[in-house]
């Protein structure tokens, strides 16, 4: 199965849900980090859980805001390098 921006958003809305909003979802497109809801050390949870997940590799240069502002702008980092 193909890895898109749809089938891999799921498990990423299910991490944040566990591990940083207690329970409450946020929509695709919330910024995440400009609005604190990300600190930089769930930043980091967060890429080990995609590199695990997806299997993956992160590099430092991309642990930025801009890959990392939204949910969606995550997914579309991830489904990038599972092309």
């Amino acid at each position: 199965m193909a890895v898109n921006n749809e089938n891999m958003s799921a498990p990423i809305h299910e991490w944040l849900r566990k591990n940083v909003t207690g329970g409450r979802d946020v929509p695709d497109d919330y910024p995440l980090i400009e609005t604190g809801l990300l600190t930089s050390l769930q930043v980091l949870e967060l890429v080990l859980f995609l590199e695990n997940r997806f299997g993956v590799s992160i590099d430092d240069e991309e642990v930025s805001e801009e890959h990392f502002w939204s949910i969606r702008a995550i997914a579309e980092l991830v489904a990038g390098k599972t092309a």
